[in-house]
């Protein structure tokens, strides 16, 4: 609240606040998410999967929304398939911890095997090489420089899965 007065007074926007999920940021979260809007809050619905997110906005400084810093955001999906979401469905592929052991093995995928065996869920080095250039390169072969790319033959869910999840 400190820093939102001090925006204000500065006639400084707001876009963010980020936080890793440590237990006293979620609360810091929590309570801005509930501040009282100043003008009609910015929303979002979608019903049908039961989703509804509100932001507050504010004369001075703008719509605050809050969210995970990158870097978390990035180890956590990093870890769903190995203590989350077991399994994903995408598209025509799928993801489980076994891809990721299969990535490991593709030359110049740039993983080591403490990202996908006995794996530190905080390792920011790991939630990195996950998510690099190099990893998702791997999932995709070209027969010349004049061919286009194909998804390596069981790499469609990793390749979907690093796609998205990277560009994020």
């Amino acid at each position: 609240m400190k820093l939102q007065a001090m925006a204000r007074q500065l006639a400084l926007p707001l876009v963010a606040l980020a936080a890793d999920g440590a237990a006293v940021e979620l609360s810091a979260q929590f309570k801005m998410d509930h501040e009282q809007s100043e003008q009609k809050p910015l929303t979002y619905e979608y019903p049908l999967y039961g989703i509804s997110l509100t932001a507050p906005v504010f004369a001075v400084t703008g719509p605050l929304i809050s969210i995970t810093d990158p870097p978390h955001a990035r180890k956590t999906c990093r870890n769903q398939p190995q203590y989350g979401t077991h399994t994903a469905s995408l598209g025509g592929g799928h993801l489980v911890n076994q891809s990721l052991v299969d990535l490991y093995h593709l030359p110049g995928s740039g993983l080591v095997i403490r990202d996908v065996e006995n794996v530190d869920k905080q390792d920011d080095g790991a939630a990195r090489r996950v998510f690099h250039v190099n990893a998702f390169n791997a999932t995709v072969e070209t027969e010349s420089i004049s061919s286009p790319s194909t998804i390596r033959p069981g790499f469609e869910g990793s390749f979907a899965y690093l796609f998205v999840m990277g560009q994020l």
